[in-house]
């Protein structure tokens, strides 16, 4: 049976002045790590730096913090170029107007130079809180997305480069 599809966009970064993407890093715990999110000229973002295991540290990330309802989709589709390394989609929403600590993440890896769409099940969402397993946190409200966004950590030091295309909540009917 071929199931239909809905697809229904996030992001495609052609309107990045809208949008509030602020950067978060190590360095909020005393660790060296650096990265910069940009739109290059093809209008795509790439969210590059370098990640330092120096002073406990080792992640960077990036996040927008624009209210988003993707209830009813069943994946996250990203168009990416990559690096070879593993990054993670992160979601964080709010339960009774209060953004919650932790943060819903899948985790994917990217293949060097390849352009790829990554359909993320967002059933195999898994709460973590400095990423630690948060098994009391209740199931991702998906109609209360507060910030969404991508880290990379797991202690891989060095230079990274992800370049993101776009965006979408993807419905199967």
């Amino acid at each position: 049976m071929d199931r239909s599809k809905k697809e229904i966009l996030i992001t495609d970064f052609s309107n990045i002045a809208g949008q509030k993407w602020q950067i978060v890093n190590d360095g909020v715990m005393g660790g060296l790590s650096s990265s910069h999110f940009q739109i290059n000229e093809d209008g795509n973002a790439v969210f590059l730096g370098h990640v330092s295991l120096k002073n406990n540290g080792g992640f960077a990330s990036v996040k927008n913090t624009e209210p988003l309802n993707i209830e009813g989709a069943d994946f996250v589709r990203l168009h990416v170029k990559g690096d070879g390394k593993r990054y993670s989609f992160r979601l964080r929403t709010k339960t009774n107007s209060e953004t919650n600590y932790w943060v819903y993440e899948i985790r994917f890896s990217t293949s060097a130079g390849v352009w790829e769409e990554i359909d993320l099940p967002l059933k195999e969402l898994k709460a973590v809180y400095r990423g630690r397993p948060q098994p009391e946190a209740p199931p991702a409200d998906l109609s209360g997305i507060a910030e969404f966004g991508f880290l990379i950590s797991d202690r891989q030091e060095g230079d990274f480069r992800l370049e993101i295309e776009s965006i979408h909540a993807v419905e199967t009917f």
